[in-house]
Protein backbone atom coordinates (compact mmCIF):
# COMPACT_ATOMS: atom_id res chain seq x y z
CA UNK A 1 0.00 0.00 0.00
CA UNK A 2 1.10 3.57 -0.87
CA UNK A 3 1.68 5.49 2.54
CA UNK A 4 -0.06 8.71 0.79
CA UNK A 5 -3.60 6.92 0.17
CA UNK A 6 -3.66 4.61 3.51
CA UNK A 7 -6.13 7.26 5.08
CA UNK A 8 -8.71 6.19 2.64
CA UNK A 9 -7.74 2.48 2.81
CA UNK A 10 -8.59 2.67 6.17
CA UNK A 11 -11.68 4.28 6.24
CA UNK A 12 -13.19 2.02 4.18
CA UNK A 13 -15.20 -1.61 6.18
CA UNK A 14 -13.31 -4.47 5.73
CA UNK A 15 -16.04 -6.63 4.29
CA UNK A 16 -16.16 -3.97 1.46
CA UNK A 17 -12.68 -3.59 1.46
CA UNK A 18 -11.70 -7.11 0.89
CA UNK A 19 -14.07 -7.79 -2.26
CA UNK A 20 -11.93 -4.57 -3.61
CA UNK A 21 -9.82 -4.93 -6.39
CA UNK A 22 -7.09 -2.01 -6.05
CA UNK A 23 -3.72 -0.79 -8.32
CA UNK A 24 -1.71 1.69 -6.93
CA UNK A 25 1.80 3.70 -8.19
CA UNK A 26 3.29 6.49 -6.05
CA UNK A 27 1.25 9.72 -6.71
CA UNK A 28 -2.23 7.30 -8.15
CA UNK A 29 -4.45 4.64 -6.59
CA UNK A 30 -7.70 3.31 -8.28
CA UNK A 31 -10.34 0.88 -6.31
CA UNK A 32 -12.95 -1.26 -8.21
CA UNK A 33 -15.40 -2.09 -5.15
CA UNK A 34 -18.45 -4.00 -5.49
CA UNK A 35 -20.58 -1.25 -3.20
CA UNK A 36 -20.90 1.79 -1.56
CA UNK A 37 -19.91 2.88 1.93
CA UNK A 38 -22.98 3.68 2.53
CA UNK A 39 -24.02 6.21 5.77
CA UNK A 40 -20.31 6.58 6.62
CA UNK A 41 -19.40 10.39 6.18
CA UNK A 42 -15.49 10.29 4.09
CA UNK A 43 -13.44 13.38 4.06
CA UNK A 44 -11.34 13.90 0.92
CA UNK A 45 -7.20 14.32 1.61
CA UNK A 46 -6.24 14.48 -1.79
CA UNK A 47 -7.75 14.83 -5.14
CA UNK A 48 -11.16 12.15 -5.46
CA UNK A 49 -12.64 11.52 -9.13
CA UNK A 50 -15.57 8.74 -9.01
CA UNK A 51 -16.34 7.25 -12.64
CA UNK A 52 -20.01 5.88 -12.34
CA UNK A 53 -20.98 3.10 -14.58
CA UNK A 54 -24.21 2.58 -13.34
CA UNK A 55 -26.70 4.94 -11.53
CA UNK A 56 -25.47 5.65 -7.77
CA UNK A 57 -27.13 6.32 -4.43
CA UNK A 58 -27.60 9.86 -3.51
CA UNK A 59 -25.30 11.20 -1.76
CA UNK A 60 -24.54 14.37 0.11
CA UNK A 61 -21.37 16.39 -1.51
CA UNK A 62 -19.69 19.65 -0.15
CA UNK A 63 -22.82 19.98 2.17
CA UNK A 64 -25.48 19.59 -1.12
CA UNK A 65 -27.24 16.87 -1.72
CA UNK A 66 -26.77 15.34 -5.21
CA UNK A 67 -28.47 13.11 -7.26
CA UNK A 68 -25.75 11.81 -9.42
CA UNK A 69 -26.56 9.86 -12.67
CA UNK A 70 -24.81 6.96 -14.81
CA UNK A 71 -21.58 7.65 -16.67
CA UNK A 72 -21.15 10.63 -14.52
CA UNK A 73 -17.25 11.83 -12.97
CA UNK A 74 -17.40 13.24 -9.72
CA UNK A 75 -14.59 15.79 -9.22
CA UNK A 76 -13.83 16.29 -5.59
CA UNK A 77 -10.59 18.78 -4.28
CA UNK A 78 -8.68 18.09 -0.93
CA UNK A 79 -10.99 19.39 1.92
CA UNK A 80 -14.20 18.09 0.26
CA UNK A 81 -16.67 15.47 2.27
CA UNK A 82 -18.83 13.02 0.84
CA UNK A 83 -21.59 11.12 2.40
CA UNK A 84 -23.78 8.51 0.32
CA UNK A 85 -27.46 7.99 1.47
CA UNK A 86 -29.04 4.84 2.25
CA UNK A 87 -30.97 3.32 -0.69
CA UNK A 88 -34.32 1.42 -0.20
CA UNK A 89 -33.50 -1.74 -2.19
CA UNK A 90 -30.49 -2.73 -3.20
CA UNK A 91 -28.96 -3.14 -6.66
CA UNK A 92 -25.82 -3.90 -8.40
CA UNK A 93 -23.88 -1.00 -9.04
CA UNK A 94 -20.34 -0.31 -11.02
CA UNK A 95 -18.35 2.27 -10.02
CA UNK A 96 -14.59 3.20 -9.72
CA UNK A 97 -12.56 5.97 -7.31
CA UNK A 98 -9.04 7.34 -8.47
CA UNK A 99 -7.12 8.98 -5.64
CA UNK A 100 -4.75 11.37 -6.99
CA UNK A 101 -1.61 12.50 -4.99
CA UNK A 102 -2.63 16.88 -3.81
CA UNK A 103 1.19 17.88 -4.77
CA UNK A 104 1.33 15.23 -7.82
CA UNK A 105 -1.92 16.80 -9.20
CA UNK A 106 -1.49 20.94 -8.55
CA UNK A 107 2.27 20.24 -10.20
CA UNK A 108 0.41 18.65 -13.37
CA UNK A 109 -2.12 21.54 -13.20
CA UNK A 110 0.63 24.16 -13.14
CA UNK A 111 2.35 22.47 -16.10
CA UNK A 112 -0.81 22.52 -18.12
CA UNK A 113 -0.94 26.46 -17.46
CA UNK A 114 -3.34 26.57 -14.59
CA UNK A 115 -3.45 29.24 -11.60
CA UNK A 116 -3.35 28.90 -8.30
CA UNK A 117 -5.12 26.06 -6.49
CA UNK A 118 -6.92 23.43 -8.76
CA UNK A 119 -10.32 23.57 -8.04
CA UNK A 120 -13.27 22.20 -9.82
CA UNK A 121 -16.17 24.18 -11.02
CA UNK A 122 -18.45 21.63 -11.30
CA UNK A 123 -18.82 19.00 -9.11
CA UNK A 124 -20.43 16.01 -12.22
CA UNK A 125 -18.98 16.07 -15.20
CA UNK A 126 -18.64 13.55 -18.10
CA UNK A 127 -15.80 11.19 -17.95
CA UNK A 128 -14.19 10.08 -20.97
CA UNK A 129 -12.84 7.16 -23.19
CA UNK A 130 -9.25 8.31 -23.34
CA UNK A 131 -9.82 8.47 -19.48
CA UNK A 132 -10.62 4.94 -19.23
CA UNK A 133 -7.96 3.52 -21.24
CA UNK A 134 -5.00 5.26 -19.56
CA UNK A 135 -6.21 3.47 -16.77
CA UNK A 136 -6.45 0.29 -18.35
CA UNK A 137 -2.68 0.63 -19.33
CA UNK A 138 -1.90 1.63 -16.07
CA UNK A 139 -3.46 -1.36 -14.65
CA UNK A 140 -1.68 -3.79 -17.20
CA UNK A 141 1.83 -1.84 -16.41
CA UNK A 142 1.58 -2.73 -13.20
CA UNK A 143 -0.01 -6.26 -12.96
CA UNK A 144 2.53 -7.65 -15.67
CA UNK A 145 6.21 -5.21 -15.07
CA UNK A 146 5.32 -3.79 -11.71
CA UNK A 147 8.09 -0.81 -10.48
CA UNK A 148 10.18 -2.14 -13.02
CA UNK A 149 9.77 0.50 -15.58
CA UNK A 150 9.07 3.96 -13.29
CA UNK A 151 9.69 6.25 -16.66
CA UNK A 152 6.45 4.23 -17.61
CA UNK A 153 4.69 4.77 -14.71
CA UNK A 154 5.36 8.57 -14.38
CA UNK A 155 3.85 9.16 -17.81
CA UNK A 156 1.17 6.94 -17.40
CA UNK A 157 0.68 9.05 -14.13
CA UNK A 158 0.90 12.04 -15.86
CA UNK A 159 -1.69 10.93 -18.44
CA UNK A 160 -4.24 10.02 -16.22
CA UNK A 161 -3.99 12.78 -14.36
CA UNK A 162 -4.25 15.26 -17.81
CA UNK A 163 -7.16 13.37 -18.83
CA UNK A 164 -9.29 13.98 -15.92
CA UNK A 165 -8.64 17.33 -15.88
CA UNK A 166 -9.86 17.93 -19.32
CA UNK A 167 -12.84 15.22 -17.95
CA UNK A 168 -13.54 17.55 -15.14
CA UNK A 169 -14.04 20.55 -17.49
CA UNK A 170 -17.03 20.27 -19.11
CA UNK A 171 -15.93 21.85 -22.35
CA UNK A 172 -13.08 19.68 -22.57
CA UNK A 173 -15.68 16.78 -21.87
CA UNK A 174 -14.89 13.61 -25.04
CA UNK A 175 -17.00 10.88 -24.08
CA UNK A 176 -20.31 12.23 -24.96
CA UNK A 177 -23.33 12.03 -22.77
CA UNK A 178 -25.89 10.87 -25.79
CA UNK A 179 -26.47 7.38 -25.28
CA UNK A 180 -26.09 6.34 -29.03
CA UNK A 181 -22.10 7.58 -28.61
CA UNK A 182 -21.59 5.91 -25.45
CA UNK A 183 -23.36 2.50 -26.38
CA UNK A 184 -20.89 2.50 -29.49
CA UNK A 185 -17.70 3.27 -27.32
CA UNK A 186 -18.79 0.26 -25.11
CA UNK A 187 -19.56 -2.00 -27.71
CA UNK A 188 -16.33 -0.96 -29.56
CA UNK A 189 -14.55 -2.04 -26.27
CA UNK A 190 -16.59 -5.35 -26.17
CA UNK A 191 -15.25 -6.80 -29.47
CA UNK A 192 -11.58 -5.37 -28.54
CA UNK A 193 -11.76 -7.79 -25.45
CA UNK A 194 -13.35 -10.66 -27.20
CA UNK A 195 -10.65 -10.38 -30.17
CA UNK A 196 -8.03 -10.43 -27.64
CA UNK A 197 -9.59 -13.20 -25.28
CA UNK A 198 -11.37 -15.80 -27.93
CA UNK A 199 -8.86 -18.42 -26.91
CA UNK A 200 -10.25 -18.21 -23.94
CA UNK A 201 -13.40 -19.63 -22.35
CA UNK A 202 -15.17 -16.18 -22.05
CA UNK A 203 -18.43 -15.44 -21.55
CA UNK A 204 -20.76 -12.05 -22.03
CA UNK A 205 -20.11 -11.85 -17.97
CA UNK A 206 -16.55 -11.82 -18.50
CA UNK A 207 -16.75 -8.95 -20.75
CA UNK A 208 -18.74 -6.73 -18.49
CA UNK A 209 -16.84 -6.88 -15.88
CA UNK A 210 -13.81 -6.28 -17.98
CA UNK A 211 -15.71 -3.10 -19.41
CA UNK A 212 -17.78 -2.36 -15.63
CA UNK A 213 -21.17 -2.67 -17.75
CA UNK A 214 -24.03 -4.97 -17.12
CA UNK A 215 -24.79 -8.03 -19.01
CA UNK A 216 -28.71 -7.23 -19.65
CA UNK A 217 -27.81 -3.88 -20.85
CA UNK A 218 -24.04 -5.36 -22.50
CA UNK A 219 -26.36 -7.85 -24.09
CA UNK A 220 -29.44 -5.43 -26.00
CA UNK A 221 -26.58 -2.50 -27.10
CA UNK A 222 -24.28 -5.36 -28.88
CA UNK A 223 -27.11 -6.42 -30.89
CA UNK A 224 -28.04 -2.97 -31.60
CA UNK A 225 -24.99 -2.35 -32.84
CA UNK A 226 -23.80 -5.54 -34.51
CA UNK A 227 -26.85 -7.38 -34.83
CA UNK A 228 -25.19 -10.24 -33.25
CA UNK A 229 -25.34 -11.12 -29.35
CA UNK A 230 -22.33 -11.19 -27.69
CA UNK A 231 -21.95 -14.87 -27.82
CA UNK A 232 -22.73 -15.00 -31.66
CA UNK A 233 -19.77 -12.53 -32.14
CA UNK A 234 -17.36 -15.02 -30.03
CA UNK A 235 -18.31 -17.89 -32.23
CA UNK A 236 -17.74 -16.17 -35.51
CA UNK A 237 -14.60 -14.80 -34.20
CA UNK A 238 -13.45 -18.14 -33.40
CA UNK A 239 -14.64 -19.69 -36.91
CA UNK A 240 -13.06 -16.48 -38.55
CA UNK A 241 -9.64 -17.12 -36.70
CA UNK A 242 -9.98 -21.02 -37.27
CA UNK A 243 -10.56 -20.57 -41.11
CA UNK A 244 -7.51 -18.92 -41.10
CA UNK A 245 -5.63 -21.42 -39.54
CA UNK A 246 -6.65 -24.25 -41.89
CA UNK A 247 -5.57 -21.70 -44.82
CA UNK A 248 -2.28 -20.75 -43.78
CA UNK A 249 -0.61 -23.52 -41.32
CA UNK A 250 -0.14 -26.92 -40.87
CA UNK A 251 -1.18 -27.21 -37.21
CA UNK A 252 -3.16 -30.03 -36.20
CA UNK A 253 -6.73 -30.01 -36.37
CA UNK A 254 -7.12 -30.80 -32.64
CA UNK A 255 -4.38 -27.84 -31.89
CA UNK A 256 -6.38 -25.07 -34.06
CA UNK A 257 -9.75 -25.92 -31.98
CA UNK A 258 -7.75 -25.36 -28.71
CA UNK A 259 -6.22 -22.47 -29.79
CA UNK A 260 -9.41 -21.34 -31.08
CA UNK A 261 -10.81 -21.41 -27.71
CA UNK A 262 -13.40 -24.66 -28.43
CA UNK A 263 -14.23 -27.43 -26.36
CA UNK A 264 -12.60 -29.86 -28.27
CA UNK A 265 -12.15 -30.69 -31.85
CA UNK A 266 -15.45 -32.70 -31.89
CA UNK A 267 -17.13 -28.95 -30.78
CA UNK A 268 -14.92 -27.84 -33.09
CA UNK A 269 -15.74 -29.99 -36.41
CA UNK A 270 -19.65 -30.25 -35.58
CA UNK A 271 -19.62 -25.89 -35.06
CA UNK A 272 -17.59 -25.54 -38.55
CA UNK A 273 -19.65 -28.11 -40.47
CA UNK A 274 -22.74 -25.92 -39.82
CA UNK A 275 -21.12 -22.86 -41.33
CA UNK A 276 -19.20 -23.70 -44.01
CA UNK A 277 -20.90 -27.49 -44.84
CA UNK A 278 -17.84 -29.03 -44.84
CA UNK A 279 -15.72 -30.74 -41.81
CA UNK A 280 -12.46 -28.88 -41.22
CA UNK A 281 -9.96 -31.29 -42.61
CA UNK A 282 -11.88 -31.22 -45.64
CA UNK A 283 -11.72 -27.35 -46.03
CA UNK A 284 -8.03 -27.67 -44.89
CA UNK A 285 -7.57 -30.18 -48.15
CA UNK A 286 -8.82 -27.45 -50.65
CA UNK A 287 -5.85 -25.45 -49.60
CA UNK A 288 -3.09 -27.60 -50.10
Amino acid sequence: MKKDFDYFVKKIPINIHNNTKSIMTDHIAVFIPEEFVIGKKLHVEEYHFVICFTTPPKATIRSEEHRLKKGSLICMAPGDDILVHPIKRASPVKFMTICVNKEFMQNIYIKAGGKGNLSFRKLDSTYSCQLLEGIEALAYEVINYGKTNPLMIESMENRIALQLLRDSSSEYAIYSSNPQNSSQFIVQKAIKYIETYYSSNITNKDICDAIYISPPYMQKIFLKHTGKTPYQYIMECRHRKAKEMLETSDVPIEKIARQCGYVNSSHFSTAFKQREGISPSAYKKTYK
